[in-house]
């Protein structure tokens, strides 16, 4: 088979593949939109047949099995596991099986991409060269592509966590106008934002864990803006902190720093939007550009062609 031919539908396959899966995001998105709006009706959550579940469980389970003992028998760096760890965190894989799942994973591809090239190459009729260095481009795709599936896990993560701090900022102030402590409010907000901010939820039910199980309040909200990283998190947990330091009122720092979120989120969409007529001066020049010459140009170039065509 001709090697172009061999790259073009390799392509075609990374785009397929690579459309199938956005679709299936897509697709789990709506199930959990319509998950959340036959809760709130008060109807019952359709699951997903149980042999399914049972196959992709055991899959799942068998892979972090084989990452966990590769952990665990040390093959890995401290300094690595620590860095793995702080990633998935990041990510919102904050389970015991994240780490465990993520190494396997990245084992399993390695080792399994490339024992598919090996034995596809022979069908192919590829030069020598060719089929040498394909198995070992499968093998650092295999080492790769984990590694881009959670960076990308990770901006869309800590997106929604940006996106919904001042509204878990808005119930904090009703919350503590209301006479509510601290500890109270940010379970009240991982209690009332579970559907609209998951991500946000998830983040201060493990705060309130942390303040229930730790004394010292101040490294339960510390810890808040570190596992994330983001400093928005990190000036809410500064500005309570200072708070309860020096006395000053929680619900008035809360209303300040919501306002100043808001305006920041409003800042970024208007520079989007400053930026949108120069993203779309090249598909104006490529795609409707030429159609306007045609249509205006378009006659009297056929008018020319006549004429001399006529002489």
């Amino acid at each position: 088979m001709n090697p172009m031919i061999l790259l073009g539908l390799g392509l075609l396959a990374i785009v397929m593949v690579s459309g199938s899966m956005v679709l299936m995001m897509q697709l789990r998105q709506h199930e959990r939109f319509v998950a959340r709006v036959r809760v709130i009706h008060g109807h019952k959550i359709v699951r997903a047949p149980a042999g399914k579940q049972q196959l992709r469980t055991a899959a799942l389970a068998a892979i972090a099995t084989i990452g966990q003992t590769i952990v665990q028998r040390g093959l890995l760096p401290s300094k690595t596991v620590n860095e793995l760890q702080a990633l998935l965190r990041s990510a919102g894989l904050s389970g015991t099986n994240g780490l465990g799942l993520f190494v396997g994973a990245k084992i399993m591809l390695a080792a399994g991409l490339p024992l598919a090239v090996f034995l596809l190459v022979p069908t192919t009729h590829l030069p020598p060269l060719m089929a040498h260095v394909l198995p070992a481009g499968a093998a650092m795709l295999g080492l790769v592509a984990p590694d881009y599936v959670i960076g990308s896990q990770r901006k869309s993560y800590l997106k929604k966590l940006e996106d919904g701090l001042p509204d878990a900022l808005d119930v904090m102030v009703i919350c503590t106008q209301a006479g509510i402590g601290l500890a109270p409010a940010i379970v009240e907000v991982s209690t009332e934002l579970v559907y609209s901010h998951p991500a946000v939820a998830k983040e201060f039910a493990v705060t309130a864990s942390e303040l229930g199980m730790i004394a010292d309040s101040r490294v339960a909200l510390t810890n808040l803006g570190a596992r994330t990283g983001l400093d928005s998190y990190k000036r809410l947990a500064t500005a309570l902190n200072q708070s309860q330091v020096f006395g000053t009122p929680v619900t008035a720092a809360l209303r300040l720093l919501s306002q100043e979120m808001r305006q920041e989120m409003l800042t970024r969409f208007e520079a989007r939007a400053a930026r949108l007529g120069v993203i779309l001066t090249l598909p104006t020049m490529f795609f409707i550009m030429p159609c306007v010459f045609m249509i205006a140009g378009g006659p009297a170039v056929l008018q020319v062609m006549h004429s001399m065509g006529s002489m």
